[in-house]
């Protein structure tokens, strides 16, 4: 019994280290798969990704930190693995420490689809999509001095050359303030937005999930307004500054 009770508590003493280490991903600039760095603009999309999840990131060919520089054990290395076979594009994500330990794995993503760009766009975000919120190394006394905040419902999409506007918002995030910005999470906690701050009070750049846009305030109260395609969104916010 005692021996389980050490081999407990070396565990939590583990992961409690662990919470409170990692602050960085690191990703690669090209995929050992293809031949060109961010082919089909997959490393962006990955970056952004671990982006929207609160880390900073930085690809294995970027000036780094100081802090990180003289001490790679302080991130997390990501990167893409191929499986294909004929007929099927497969890839998953493995997230390792600085010694290759793989301390996760994201489930498979895949597509029948036989253009090349869309099938691995499909199964990037497909495996992306599963490590979403399970990256958790936070510190437990981190969310203090929050401020409420409503995320929007899903917008509807009229013509082409319009506006798409959601003026409702529902469910409560808190505002955490991050040494660039804020992030919003809500009461699991989750990051479900990223805010990085601008030369101007009243915009910021904007992450959520795989979309990258602008959080601003107008008139009517505070938006975030990206593109998809050649539509933009524009969704309302309800933010306490």
């Amino acid at each position: 019994m005692k021996k389980v009770v050490l081999i407990i508590g070396l565990f939590l003493s583990f992961v409690s280290v662990a919470q409170e280490s990692y602050k960085y991903i690191i990703i690669p600039s090209q995929f050992s798969f293809f031949t060109e760095p961010n082919k089909y603009g997959l490393n962006e999309l990955t970056k952004s990704f671990f982006q929207s999840e609160g880390f900073e990131v930085y690809y294995d060919n970027e000036k780094l930190p100081d802090e990180l520089s003289k001490n790679r054990c302080l991130a997390l290395y990501a990167n893409a693995l191929e499986n294909n076979n004929m007929f099927v594009t497969k890839i998953h994500f493995e997230l390792k420490d600085c010694t290759n330990n793989v301390l996760l794995k994201s489930e498979l993503g895949t597509s029948r689809e036989k253009q090349y760009k869309l099938a691995y766009t499909q199964t990037f975000r497909e495996a992306l999509s599963s490590l979403k919120g399970k990256i958790n190394f936070k510190k437990a006394d981190e969310i203090q001095n929050v401020e409420v905040v409503e995320t929007p419902k899903e917008v509807v999409e009229v013509s082409k050359n319009e506006i798409i506007t959601s003026n409702e918002a529902t469910n409560t995030l808190f505002a955490i303030p991050t040494a660039n910005g804020y992030k919003l999470v809500n009461d699991k906690p989750e990051t479900i937005f990223v805010l990085k701050k601008t030369s101007a009070n009243n915009i910021f750049i904007a992450l959520k999930d795989f979309k990258s846009g602008v959080l601003m305030k107008k008139t009517s109260g505070w938006f975030f307004e990206y593109y998809e395609g050649d539509k933009l969104f524009s969704e309302k916010v309800e933010v306490k500054f």
